[in-house]
């Protein structure tokens, strides 16, 4: 005998609770689904053990995209569907950019069904919700990182005891920070997998000094072109500019000059080193792709990762030296 579905709790925010949309009570003809109305600035405490939550986007009046942002602020990984009566392409995109887990355009009250089997689906399989995915992939990276170092400790511990040819040990030893490297990179990568949403205006010139000094550089190697500011997370930001000049440095080594510009839309960071070859220029962002023997490879994918973060692009092309050039803008 087959076990009957559980019963699902589902909360719908919208401006006027029982209002005209239609959404709760055409949920709530649809068994097992138990549905709570609230008005859309509810207290999030009424998602205290609802399944999902489901926003009528009706903004400005009630503003679906700013209403699941705070409730991820408040660390509630429920999957977060949007609904509307209209098609808007722009809004639509802006609320999957966001992280929104789905968003079903063209409402009308015969769609229920579909509505309400969606939801079923999202909370069987919350993780395809996407900053829901990234926190637990940032986690699960995190806690992984943190517990393969024990081991390598203890193989670095015993190796000073050990009676071993001194090219051996240097060959164990760098196999050691190499994994270390890595293992550090996964955390990082983990942290980067999200869609960042809280960011401020980041003076460029500035933090282009402040990274290029992080990362060893000289000060007369480092020319900034550049006297605005750059809406971003300004911990990604230095992030972004510290991997860019590391490439440049291991690229073309400590006597390269690199700039740093506006663009019309953005920013650029470019060298004057030996460049990058035109059909190197996507593939240089890959995971694991690298040219030099002491790289890891992860230096330019994770940088592409945190654009891809902010909504930029960063795209790879030949600088007026003749070196790697990298421009970072909206999409």
């Amino acid at each position: 005998m087959n076990e009957p579905a559980p019963e699902r709790r589902v909360v719908v925010a919208e401006t006027e609770p029982g209002g005209s949309t239609g959404v709760p009570a055409a949920l709530a003809e649809r068994s097992p689904v138990t549905v709570v109305t609230v008005d859309a600035e509810g207290h999030l405490d009424e998602l205290v053990d609802a399944d999902a939550l489901v926003v009528v986007d009706d903004p400005p009046a009630t503003d679906g995209v700013a209403i699941f942002r705070r409730v991820r602020r408040a660390d509630w990984t429920l999957p977060v569907v949007l609904v509307s009566e209209a098609v808007d392409p722009d809004r639509v995109e802006a609320a999957l950019s966001a992280g929104v887990t789905e968003y079903l355009t063209a409402w009308t009250e015969d769609r229920a069904g579909e509505l309400a089997a969606r939801i079923e689906a999202h909370v069987r399989t919350p993780a395809l919700d996407g900053i829901a995915q990234a926190e637990r992939w940032e986690a699960i990276a995190s806690s992984l990182a943190h517990d393969a170092k024990n081991p390598l400790n203890v193989v670095t511990g015993r190796l000073e005891l050990l009676d071993v040819e001194d090219t051996h040990g240097e060959a164990i030893k760098r196999s050691v920070r190499r994994v270390e490297a890595l293992l550090s990179e996964l955390s990082t990568i983990g942290s980067a997998a999200g869609t960042i949403s809280d960011t401020e205006p980041v003076d460029l010139a500035e933090m282009a000094r402040r990274t290029w000094t992080g990362v060893g550089g000289s000060t007369e190697r480092l020319r900034v072109e550049t006297a605005g500011t750059v809406q971003a997370d300004p911990e990604w930001l230095c992030l972004v500019l510290e991997r860019l000049f590391e490439n440049a440095v291991d690229h073309a080594g400590d006597d390269a000059t690199v700039t740093v510009g506006d663009t019309g839309t953005g920013f650029y960071v470019a060298d004057d080193g030996p460049g990058i070859p035109t059909g190197d220029r996507e593939q240089v962002f890959e995971q694991g792709y690298g040219t030099t023997p002491e790289g890891e490879g992860y230096g330019l994918f994770v940088a592409e990762r945190v654009a891809t973060a902010h909504g930029w692009d960063i795209v790879a092309s030949e600088s007026e030296a003749g070196g790697a050039r990298f421009d970072i803008g909206p999409r």
